[in-house]
């Protein structure tokens, strides 16, 4: 950061370099315009002084000649004289304007010359207020921005004494803090050890439950069978359904025959007698014995179509009934 007096230093460099610069422009315009002026002016002398000794000189002439002619030469000659006298007379006037006429360009030229140099005066003058009225801003920042970096050393100073008050807080706390994580890790080491021994006294209590209450389900279970009326298909609404290697055939209550069906339309059979017969319906599964099913086939299907429509597997929730498929 620059500090108040680098920023003067600074500012009185940018004033020193901006006035001398200044009056230099002004004085190249001056003196151009001194130049311009003293040159026309000399121009328009030195015609007039032109023009006057040609007057002079041909008034000279003239008179000389008049002279001559008076006292030597006759009338017609005096008379072509004069003729030829008024011609050069008018060749002379005409020439005196011709150079009168360049005159005047000439000093609509300069003047012209003359309102560029005013006109490029008046935007340097235009320019340099604006470089003034910019400097006075940059001056303006200037203060401000000297303004602000003492106020920031200022808080810089203050930040730095309350974090080295707060670093030695900090430190003092540590301390106190590892001091009291070497407590606290060996209370815990204590701590897990007799956690591990209560662990392990819960698993093996668990094991125990966990074999009572196996013993305890399996002798409800038994006591429970006994105590329930076995599967009979008396009072029962009767549906037969057939299962092969070739497929399956179902035989619906009222009906005479089997009827050859597929997977889906026997789930949806059975489904919607279900439905309508609820607790009642009594499915009765016929394997027969050149059925071409092994055991585990024939006994798989006979186990899930019974917990899933049969009235017996329905009231009773030990037999889990699978998904049924989509």
């Amino acid at each position: 950061m620059l500090n108040s007096n680098s920023l003067l230093q600074i500012q009185d460099a940018h004033e020193e370099n901006f006035w001398p610069s200044f009056s230099d422009v002004m004085m190249v315009i001056l003196m151009t315009f001194l130049l311009v002026t003293v040159s026309v002016l000399l121009s328009n002398t030195r015609l007039l002084q032109d023009l006057r000794s040609n007057i002079a000189a041909k008034d000279q002439a003239r008179q000389v000649a008049a002279t001559t002619l008076k006292e030597n030469a006759t009338l017609e000659e005096q008379l072509d004289y004069y003729r030829q006298q008024l011609n050069s007379t008018e060749t002379e006037l005409l020439r005196s304007q011709a150079l009168a006429e360049q005159t005047q360009a000439s000093l609509r030229s300069t003047q012209s010359e003359l309102k560029q140099a005013k006109s490029l005066a008046t935007t340097q003058a235009s320019t340099l207020a604006a470089r003034a009225t910019q400097l006075s801003s940059l001056q303006q920042n200037l203060n401000a921005a000297t303004t602000t970096t003492e106020r920031l050393q200022t808080e810089l100073k203050e930040t730095k004494a309350a974090q080295e008050a707060e670093t030695t807080q900090l430190r003092n706390a540590l301390q106190q803090a590892q001091t009291d994580l070497t407590q606290t890790k060996a209370d815990n080491a204590e701590q897990a050890s007799t956690l591990t021994s209560l662990r392990l006294q819960i698993e093996e209590n668990r094991k125990e439950l966990a074999s009572l209450e196996g013993e305890y389900s399996q002798l409800d279970e038994k006591y429970q069978k006994l105590l329930k009326p076995s599967r009979s298909a008396k009072g029962k609404t009767v549906v037969e359904v057939m299962y092969t290697r070739n497929g399956y055939s179902l035989r619906k209550p009222g009906d005479a025959s089997y009827q050859t069906v597929s997977s889906s339309e026997l789930n949806t059979a059975l489904s919607d007698l279900k439905l309508n017969h609820g607790n009642n319906l009594y499915v009765k599964i016929v394997i027969p014995s050149n059925s071409g099913l092994s055991y585990n086939q024939a006994w798989a299907f006979t186990r899930d179509t019974l917990a899933k429509y049969d009235y017996y597997y329905q009231e009773d929730n030990s037999v889990t009934a699978p998904a049924e498929e989509e």
